[in-house]
């Protein structure tokens, strides 16, 4: 029997072994258990089989010899020795009877059947353990460094199990030695059973809550060991109603911090995040997997916070298809009418979003509307409201389609091609409008209800820094943009987006970030926000694990942010974009940043400087100009002609000559650089040019579209032989001209470079005489007394040619515009100023409009099919006729039938007018919004009359050929002009192309011209924050309910003026005719504001804008006000940042006259642009 007993022992120990093996194996072949858990395991089996053995009542020493083999299997031979005497020599002591020889027989086959069992479970446990940890394995075989970070935590996770094993094992021995006899434990009670120490409730409590702190600390970075863990715990009856997780336990990071692999691969159970069932706006699957993957794989919650994650996303997604019903059913309830309610719900959505297809084909076969695929087009100051492109013809009967909620355009981007339903005209949008603002109010939550009353403002400190005193920028889904504040055009037929056919191609965006603090969306994903400088997009999320190679020691703690380039890859359930990091542009603040940023962010992101070869190709002086090359040009080189530019111009593209022909007859001429000659057409240069376009003139410099080394070779420097391109008039001093005009090649020597001040005071003093030293250097044997009868000619037929162009019906708005002072050494702006525009502004604009007029007929009579031309559209009808109705109201006549009748009606009401420039500035600002913008295009099937006429010159024909050094569309125009006057073959490339290159020039134009005027606003805002404040002078142009947009008459800046952040108080009772704006507690009588009012207005810089406020009506409150700002302008500079103070507002820079003589001011245009219409 005893021998039986030692073969059971023997092949317990064996199955032990092959089972600690396995484990053994397993987990050093897949994830790396530490073999310290392992030897501990052996340790334990061996340690309990000691104690079993020992504790038996092995009778006699007959027993002694036939144990042996057996126990030293076990135990080894030494510790078999030990063993067995000691054995021996108890049982020697021990009352040896037959009945208490069965007795310990008996319990020990039951131990031993116990022991079996539990080994069964034991095995059982590893094994599940087993499977899971290999499925684990298979997803992150090839990440080391996660697998480094996984080894730990199925450590301690084995360490438990193993403690669990062992606990069993004690148990079960503690019961069969109290089994034993009364006698032995009476005898010996300190050595049958170990003495444990009683601990209290609270004690319990807090090993408890340390153990749950310990657990989650060692799953926070593993969901899949937290779920394991969970599901152990379940089958564990001990533990089964214990907490193992207590989301109330505070979680410390971790001393270390664990790099996540890109690469791995989810686990196979884990559900991928899938993409928006409400958007189709989301990048390449793969791209996202391999960017998104692991974050989502080692994020996975448990299975109850899964269901509430479900539960939050499902209540998310429902939220925002209840809200797609709703605006779906009420733009088909206005369209049909009241009349037609049985109808219109029977056309009810209830559908999901995958209906929508079924649901627009319903809808189409009721005659309702129509399923299109067109672009979409986001409003930029409300990006709730988006625009579905119909037709191109401004005035034809085809009008946009409009989208009034984001979720309804299935978040679609600015460009994307959409499959959209559009309704037939017929329901008014306007009640749409509000009754959408009034269902996205309801749906969110947390949005506070505005105020029954219409007396809004009345702050009590005005605009201090700690006072949140707008709201939160960082608004996820635009909830600051008031769709009752928009303007909604009310012959748009109402629209929704069914999916999206194609995406742009760059969903790319610059904005601020901060890496300092992060946040949650619905999947619990940790993210970095990312602020679009673009208000057409809305917030963007950066996932933080992307963002690892971008955090350094320094820019985690920039409170300012970082600027970068990002481009989103997918929007999720609840509209968030989210993105990745693509490139760092500088710090927020810093002003080389902040000029990259604004080129970026308007899409001049490959306009990059020139490779030094090219620069080296045109870097040596031409050779003199040999008489053989004179063959087919014309010589002027004896001629007078000479330039007029800024006073700081480099690029030279035009000068201007005139020779008396007798009898009040001239022959006047325009040189134009011929830049044509030097860039030759389809050649790697010319390749490049083309997709620059156009040269891009900031503040502070000018990004050149040529080589700086060809646009000093082109530039008409005096004294220099120049290649150039010229057209020839014969006038009189009427401005009548005789004949054709005359088009030649030229090679020209300029005597004289002259700014628009030399020639300014020629024409303010035509009997004056000039010497030499009232002009630059004048070469070519020429004196002053040749140049100024030459200027009073030009400008005496200049004066009749606008005259004549004014009276033919043109029109000119000028909207002011502000070149700075810089400081020289660090860039910032001194002071600024407006530029004049004088007669000799006038003089070099009128005859570069004769000249462009001039080709432009030519080229299109020879080249009817591949000519570039400019077009100019009538301004938006409906918008002209809304703003006569404005001003009939305000007892003013406007006559919008015509360019010529407009720019009357202007000059008339400006006349008029108590204040003519504020009514000069409201006008431009108000007429610039209908005037459709000019645009170059290829001559291809182009003959009518409107598709050729330019609307703001009133010409029938125009293009661009003046200036060739900073516009690609001019040389287009120089080679076919060429061609036409059989210098060369005709240019090779062909009407398609043409038609590319003019889209290409259009929007690298419209680019530039934002990025300039965006570098302006920048410089401005700069000058205002180091003033802290300036007090401008302001006309009202639009009121609305919740705020009203003013023009400053100085500079042109249109600001909008919330009336919320007002320290004065505003009644809003009759907008949108007038507010009345009063001081609290004042006796004297409100202001009344209405369009063309003017107000004095505070502008300070607040979240990076331009904020204004109105200054107070009352005298005596703003004598209290001034006296309040002088204060805090005499505090300590550590306080400045938390208050505004007053400043001069002036536009000069009060500094000693010692020092302004010594410093030297750069100039706003830097290599200066002309200031020259040419539209």
């Amino acid at each position: 029997m005893e021998k039986d007993c030692g073969e059971d022992i023997e092949k317990h120990e064996d199955e032990s072994k092959n089972v600690t093996v396995e484990v053994k194996v397993d987990n050093q072949g897949d994830i790396g258990v530490n073999q310290q858990a392992i030897d501990k395991t052996n340790k334990d089996a061996t340690e309990s089989t000691r104690s079993l053995v020992i504790s038996e009542d092995m009778g006699s020493n007959e027993y002694k010899d036939e144990l042996r083999p057996t126990l030293e299997t076990v135990l080894g031979s030494s510790e078999t020795q030990t063993v067995v005497t000691g054995t021996v020599k108890k049982v020697k002591n021990k009352n040896a009877t037959s009945k208490t020889k069965d007795v310990g027989n008996i319990t020990f086959r039951e131990k031993i059947a116990n022991l079996h069992e539990k080994t069964k479970n034991l095995r059982d446990k590893l094994g599940l353990q087993k499977d899971l940890l290999q499925n684990h394995a298979t997803a992150v075989f090839d990440s080391p460094v996660t697998c480094q970070a996984n080894d730990i935590l199925a450590e301690h996770t084995m360490k438990l199990l193993q403690a669990l094993k062992t606990d069993n094992l004690e148990n079960s021995a503690s019961t069969s030695a109290a089994t034993q006899s009364a006698v032995n434990i009476a005898e010996k009670p300190q050595t049958s059973k170990t003495q444990r120490k009683r601990l209290s409730r609270r004690q319990l409590q807090d090993q408890v809550e340390g153990l749950q702190e310990l657990v989650n600390q060692l799953t926070i970075k593993n969901p899949q060991l937290k779920e394991c863990i969970q599901i152990l715990a379940q089958t564990n009856p001990k533990l089964q109603q214990v907490k193992i997780f207590d989301e109330n336990v505070s979680i410390k990071a971790c001393g270390s911090t664990v790099r996540v692999n890109n690469n791995v691969q989810p686990l196979p159970w884990l559900k991928q995040r899938k993409e928006s069932e409400i958007s189709n706006a989301s990048s390449n699957t793969s791209q996202k997997d391999l960017i998104y993957g692991s974050q989502r794989a080692n994020q996975k919650p448990t299975p109850s916070k899964h269901k509430n994650k479900t539960a939050k996303d499902s209540k998310i997604k429902e939220s925002e298809l209840e809200l797609l019903r709703k605006y779906l059913n009420m733009i088909v309830s206005e369209y049909m009418g009241p009349e037609q309610k049985e109808k219109a719900e029977k056309l009810e959505f209830k559908g999901n979003f995958e209906d929508l297809e079924i649901y627009a084909q319903k809808l189409v076969e009721a005659g309702i509307g129509r399923i299109v695929e067109e672009e979409i087009r986001i409003n930029r100051r409300n990006n709730r409201q988006s625009f579905i492109t119909m037709s191109t013809d401004r005035e034809g009967a085809e009008r946009d389609g409009i989208v009034l909620l984001p979720v309804a355009r299935r978040y679609a981007f600015e460009g994307d091609i959409v499959r959209a339903f559009v309704m037939n005209r017929g329901a008014s949008v306007t009640s749409t409008a509000s009754a959408v603002a009034n269902a996205t109010n309801n749906t969110e939550a947390g949005k506070t209800e505005l105020a029954e009353s219409t007396i809004t403002g009345g702050s009590n400190n005005f605009c201090n820094a700690d006072e949140d005193i707008t709201e939160s920028p960082d608004s996820d889904d635009g909830d600051d943009l008031d769709v009752s504040t928009a303007v909604v055009p009310d012959n748009c037929p109402k629209s929704f987006v069914i999916s999206i056919v194609k995406q742009t191609t760059l969903r790319e965006v610059v904005g601020s970030i901060s890496f300092k603090n992060s946040t949650k969306l619905n999947d619990e994903v940790s993210y970095y926000k990312l602020k679009p400088y673009d208000m057409r997009v809305p917030m963007v999320y950066i996932p933080v694990l992307t963002c690892v190679s971008h955090i350094t020691t320094e820019n985690k703690a920039d409170i300012c942010g970082l600027l970068y380039l990002a481009q989103i890859v997918e929007t999720d359930t609840n509209g968030h974009c989210i993105g990745k990091l693509i490139q760092p542009v500088g710090k927020v603040g810093n002003m080389e940043a902040e000029l990259k940023a604004i080129l970026l962010h308007n899409g001049l992101r490959n306009i990059k400087p020139f490779e030094e070869r090219f620069n080296k190709l045109y870097a040596q002086t031409d050779p003199p100009i040999r008489p053989s090359e004179l063959h087919n040009r014309e010589d002027w080189r004896r001629k007078c002609i000479f330039t007029i530019d800024p006073l700081t111009a480099r690029d030279l593209d035009d000068a201007v000559s005139v020779e008396s022909l007798g009898d009040d007859l001239y022959e006047i001429g325009v040189h134009i650089s011929d830049v044509a000659h030097y860039l030759e057409e389809d050649s790697e240069l010319d390749n490049i040019v083309k997709e620059r376009a156009t040269s891009i003139y900031l503040v502070n410099e000018v990004i050149h579209m040529l080589p700086k080394t060809l646009c000093f070779k082109c530039s008409l420097l005096p004294g220099e032989d120049k290649l150039a391109f010229s057209v020839f008039w014969q006038l009189n001093k009427s401005g009548d001209i005789i004949g054709q005009p005359r088009f030649s090649r030229t090679v020209i020597n300029s005597c004289v470079q002259l700014a628009y001040e030399h020639a300014q005071k020629v024409i303010d003093n035509p009997n004056e005489e000039f010497g030499v030293d009232d002009f630059p250097i004048i070469c070519n044997g020429f004196t002053a007394a040749d140049i100024c009868p030459r200027i009073k000619i030009l400008n005496t037929v200049a004066e009749a040619l606008r005259k004549k162009r004014f009276e033919g019906g043109a029109l000119a708005i000028n909207n002011p515009k502000i070149r700075f002072q810089l400081d020289p050494k660090t860039g910032e702006p001194l002071s600024y100023e407006l530029e004049s525009r004088l007669e000799a502004n006038f003089l070099i604009e009128e005859f570069m409009l004769l000249a462009n007029q001039s080709v432009a007929r030519f080229i299109y009579d020879q080249f009817p099919d591949i000519s570039i031309l400019r077009n100019h559209g009538p301004p938006l009808s409906k918008s002209m006729k809304n703003l006569r109705e404005k001003l009939t109201n305000l007892g003013m006549d406007f006559d919008c039938s015509s360019s010529k009748t407009v720019y009357a009606s202007m000059q008339k009401l400006c006349s008029e007018a108590k204040d003519p420039r504020a009514m000069e500035a409201c006008l431009s600002t108000l007429l610039t919004k209908p005037m459709a913008r000019a645009k170059y295009f290829c001559s291809e099937g182009k003959s009518e009359e409107a598709d050729l006429w330019h609307y703001a010159l009133s010409i029938p024909i125009y293009t661009h050929f003046t200036s060739p050094i900073r516009r690609y569309p001019d040389i287009l125009v120089h080679r076919v002009l060429a061609a036409a006057l059989d210098y060369c073959p005709p240019p090779k490339r062909s009407p398609d192309e043409l038609h590319m290159l003019a889209k290409i020039c259009n929007d690298q134009k419209y680019n530039a011209k934002n990025a300039g005027d965006e570098s302006i606003n920048l410089f401005f805002k700069r000058y205002i924050r180091e003033k802290q404040s300036i007090t401008v002078h302001a006309v009202v142009t639009e009121i609305f309910q919740h705020l009203l947009n003013v023009v400053t008459i100085e500079t042109g800046h249109t600001i909008a003026i919330n009336y919320k952040m007002q320290k004065v108080l505003v009644d809003t009772t009759n907008v949108p005719a007038y507010v009345l704006i009063a001081e609290r507690n004042s006796k004297s009588p409100p202001l009344k504001l209405q369009m063309f009012s003017t107000v004095e207005v505070k502008l300070v810089i607040w979240e990076e804008k331009i904020c204004g406020f109105f200054v107070s009506p009352d005298p005596k409150q703003r004598q209290l006000n001034s006296i309040e700002w002088s204060k805090k302008k005499q505090q300590p500079s550590g306080s400045t940042n938390n208050s505004i103070t007053e400043s001069s507002g002036g536009r000069k820079n009060r500094r000693s006259g010692a020092e302004t003589q010594t410093q030297t001011q750069q100039s706003t245009t830097a290599g200066s642009t002309k200031s020259k219409k040419n539209n």
